[in-house]
């Protein structure tokens, strides 16, 4: 979880969650249809599991969205 964003992902706007899990700010959440991939890099987690610093780095094309899973250190 982070705030990245960028205009381009416009389209992809849904008002359906794609998930299950809670989000702490669900109310504040703009929800996207899973399609893309972006690579974001970030000094570190914050102890409630955001992203500190993130930054969009490109899309990637080497992996589908449903693959892609939080890597444990």
């Amino acid at each position: 979880m982070g705030h990245v964003g960028t205009g381009f992902m416009r389209p992809l706007e849904t008002s359906k969650k794609p998930f299950d899990q809670k989000v702490k700010y669900e109310n504040d959440t703009t929800w996207l249809i899973p399609k893309l991939v972006g690579e974001v890099k970030f000094s570190e987690w914050t102890s409630d599991g955001e992203m500190r610093h993130p930054v969009f780095l490109e899309l990637r094309t080497d992996k589908e969205a449903f693959d892609v899973i939080r890597e444990q250190a």
